[in-house]
């Protein structure tokens, strides 16, 4: 299966969390569902609990070989923006300066729009794929 890391990004506090994650629970990906509210607040699980359904897709890989999978309804939203994967700014350190624990990581996708080129680029790999 095919998937697209140039078009995921993670910024250093969400990379930070999963990696805390993966040392408390092993190998995790994140898993987008699809959500009548327009949320893009991506579940964490432990790999060896996910059975992606048949249309799933695996938009991307992280750091750490973290997978980010979604619906295909959610794809559709999606399909033309190149993703980051964050931590909101109020689950940020507590007082004393510590990060909030890693099981209580809250993530969420910021979206843009792919550049004409970018869009070119991913244009062409899906061609040279099918």
């Amino acid at each position: 299966m095919a998937y697209r890391s140039d078009r995921v990004a993670v910024t250093d506090r969400a990379r930070n969390a999963l990696r805390e994650l993966i040392e408390q629970h092993g190998p995790i990906l994140l898993y987008l569902p699809h959500h009548d509210t327009g949320e893009a607040a991506p579940d964490w699980l432990p790999i060896r609990d996910f059975r992606a359904a048949e249309d799933d897709i695996l938009f991307g890989r992280l750091a750490w070989h973290t997978e980010l999978w979604m619906s295909a309804q959610t794809y559709k939203q999606f399909e033309r923006d190149h993703l980051t994967v964050d931590i909101p700014a109020d689950t940020g350190p507590q007082a004393g300066g510590d990060e909030p624990p890693a099981d209580t990581a809250v993530f969420l996708l910021r979206a843009r729009r792919l550049s004409a080129a970018e869009a070119a680029a991913s244009e062409t790999r899906k061609r040279s794929r099918g």
